[in-house]
């Protein structure tokens, strides 16, 4: 098969899979088709824009942990996807990954999973964000894969982005808004922070995942006892 005919086979099995899935929400298919258009073990997707960072979809609960340490712990495969702009590839989450991501590799690994791989998404000159496929087994992809992740990788950008594109002004995407991107108790939990301590929001939301990780727990449960009054921070700035 030459070139053309593979970019074209690669596209339609692509948009078939979209279709598929065309009848549920659009934050689930994104990684539902990541994972099996792609034929890995585990796919999750992160969008970062502003202070609404965090992730958008997972295959799986155990993903979901993996793309929320992330999101709370501020390390990991997709952070450095998204800030270098290019694929980060880590086929055996060895040592040398360790010490790169202690506290991602340390989870994956009670996970099951021994290889990842991000892919930033950008479109219009804009990065908002990173896929991450997971793997059962170490190696590398394929490179029919890789090729495929870098397809998947476009078509989940621009799906996002014409998303947004269609909400009014200072609100969400329909389909964004209801992901665990933007979950309103992490949120809400910076917002009754930031009046509390006095701090700008954004720095209230850096104290809220620095103590989740802290504690170890997930940022979206900490937000929720914060949010209910189960638990209060206290300024240790003093």
């Amino acid at each position: 098969m030459n070139e053309p005919d593979a970019e074209s086979d690669r596209s339609m099995r692509i948009a078939v899979a979209f279709a598929r899935e065309t009848t549920k929400s659009k934050a689930g298919r994104m990684c539902r088709v990541c994972r099996d258009v792609l034929q890995v073990s585990g796919a999750g997707v992160t969008l970062m824009v502003g202070e609404r960072t965090g992730p958008l979809c997972a295959t799986s609960a155990d993903v979901g942990v993996l793309e929320e340490i992330q999101f709370t712990a501020g390390e990991g495969p997709c952070r450095d996807a998204f800030t270098s702009n290019r694929g980060v590839f880590a086929p055996r989450l060895d040592d040398a990954a360790f010490a790169r991501w202690p506290s991602f590799v340390e989870v994956a690994r009670r996970s099951g999973v021994a290889g990842v791989f991000a892919y930033p998404l950008i479109g219009n000159g804009s990065r908002i964000g990173a896929m991450t496929l997971y793997q059962h087994v170490p190696g590398e992809l394929t490179s029919a894969q890789h090729e495929d992740s870098v397809a998947v990788a476009e078509v989940i950008t621009a799906t996002v982005l014409s998303l947004q594109a269609e909400a009014k002004p200072g609100e969400l995407g329909s389909g964004l808004d209801g992901g665990e991107l933007y979950r309103a108790e992490i949120h809400q939990a910076a917002g009754m922070l930031s009046i509390k301590l006095g701090v700008p929001v954004a720095d209230a939301m850096v104290r809220l995942r620095a103590h989740a990780l802290a504690i170890d727990v997930p940022i979206s449960k900490l937000a929720a006892d914060i949010v209910s009054r189960r638990v209060e921070l206290e300024d240790d700035s003093r």
